[in-house]
């Protein structure tokens, strides 16, 4: 079964969320007497403080992409030593057999230079385990066990590394979609008080009623010809 994509079901910007949302509470705690009558308590108020706390907390795409550049880069390093070592084992393997034999096909190695990932990987794992079985052979082309010695640590060095990396797009992945489960609940919520607090002023407080105001826009604000007030959203 295909999973669901999660998606951000507002306009504005999670990078300022917090600090938005923040402002709004401040002025929920300021007419706080006024949102009781409505259910809206302190207690409740508080506990959607500690929900844009946890917000905050959750490494954002930016810093999560940054990890993941990291890890990749270190891939591709590690993955250019493998690629050098399996190709000299090769260039022996086809000096002694040629080409074109059938020990050298043993070791189904083909577009080396293309290959990355998991199947560099196994090509690697293989040639390293054929080499073994034919070193009594490929000495004379100057394989020897130190040869073998190190592709083995490369190939675990790259093993390492292509699992740092896979670790850090799920990683990415995994922290993504709980940034942005979390800012709906937040903004559903956040909306919902700030209706209310627009009900409060609306025929008594211009300003105060102003204070509620949320445009569907990346900074919450009036600062496009066409914004949407955010309650039309929902």
């Amino acid at each position: 079964m295909r999973k669901k994509i999660v998606t951000v079901k507002f306009n504005i910007a999670l990078s300022v969320l917090y600090t938005f949302a923040m402002a709004k509470v401040g002025f929920m705690l300021r007419d706080l007497a006024e949102f009781i009558k409505y259910g809206v308590s302190e207690e409740k108020l508080n506990a959607l403080k500690v929900m844009l706390a946890g917000f905050a907390d959750i490494p954002t795409d930016e810093e999560l992409l940054g990890d993941q550049i990291s890890a990749t880069q270190r891939k591709d390093e590690a993955g250019v030593l493998l690629r050098d070592a399996v190709s000299e084992v090769m260039q022996r393997v086809a000096n002694r057999f040629g080409s074109q034999s059938g020990k050298y096909r043993k070791f189904g190695v083909s577009g080396l230079s293309d290959l990355d990932g998991g199947k560099l990987s196994l090509t690697a794992r293989r040639v390293l385990r054929v080499a073994q079985s034919m070193l009594s052979e490929l000495e004379s082309e100057g394989l020897t066990q130190e040869v073998l010695d190190e592709l083995n640590t490369r190939l675990e060095i790259y093993d390492q590394a292509l699992s740092i990396q896979e670790d850090a797009i799920a990683d990415r992945d995994i922290a993504t979609e709980n940034r942005v489960e979390k800012a709906n609940e937040i903004y559903t919520l956040l909306v919902k008080y700030c209706n209310t607090g627009k009900k409060i002023w609306e025929d008594t407080n211009e300003a105060k009623y102003n204070d509620y105001v949320i445009y569907d826009t990346p900074t919450g604000q009036p600062n496009d010809d066409k914004a949407t007030l955010a309650e039309a959203e929902l």
